[in-house]
């Protein structure tokens, strides 16, 4: 039975044999995203686009390595030829099937801690499509760490106005400005787009 000493040791390592692939990638973007979102629908498609403009501007991608949006962006950035990198998670008794991801940048980790710290210390960049309480959880951790300068500031884009813009909205008029609980610094800490080719401006602008 393992104990908890073994799993700080597992994730240490797993760190470690997962930097030496990583630091290898050049600069690239992190998308986080849901992964019950199917094929066949737009929100899928735009991750594939997402991926895929990425890939064009020359950046490698990083996801989850999950699927739903998190292939459709794999997927979009193989079809650009471009690397396509998972930080995939092992689930006992489930296999997580996500062909777009390259062989050589196929990471698969145990620990939830140790695959977030991967996503902070390599991408340049982050992009949020639609998703559910796991790219909520990426996201509030991103913004923490930054707010509290523990990460280099980057962009952060919340892709998709009309999915995103309640949650802008609760943070700019319920925390700022009615409770005040975080000020106009960290809403400054990301960014809603429109559109993919929105997205994608943003990024090449801040990132050179």
């Amino acid at each position: 039975m393992s104990t908890e000493k073994d799993k700080l040791e597992k994730a240490i390592q797993e760190i470690l044999d997962s930097n030496k692939i990583l630091e290898k990638i050049g600069k690239s973007v992190c998308v986080f995203g849901s992964s019950s979102i199917e094929e066949g629908t737009e929100y899928y498609q735009q991750a594939v686009e997402t991926g895929y403009q990425l890939a064009q501007a020359g950046f490698a991608v990083i996801t989850g390595g999950g699927p739903g949006l998190m292939e459709a962006v794999n997927k979009g950035v193989q079809k650009a030829k471009g690397k396509s990198i998972g930080i995939c998670m092992e689930f006992p008794e489930i296999c997580i099937e996500n062909e777009y991801i390259d062989k050589e940048n196929h990471l698969l980790l145990s620990d939830f801690s140790a695959r977030k710290y991967l996503f902070w210390k390599f991408a340049n960049a982050f992009v949020a499509l639609p998703g559910g309480l796991g790219t909520l959880d990426e996201i509030t951790e991103c913004l923490t760490l930054m707010q509290m300068k523990n990460i280099q500031q980057r962009p952060l884009i919340l892709q998709d106005k009309k999915f995103w813009s309640g949650m802008a909205q609760w943070l700019e008029n319920t925390l700022k400005n009615e409770y005040k609980t975080i000020r106009e610094s960290d809403i400054n800490l990301f960014e809603v787009t429109d559109n993919v080719n929105d997205t994608i401006t943003k990024i090449t602008n801040n990132i050179k």
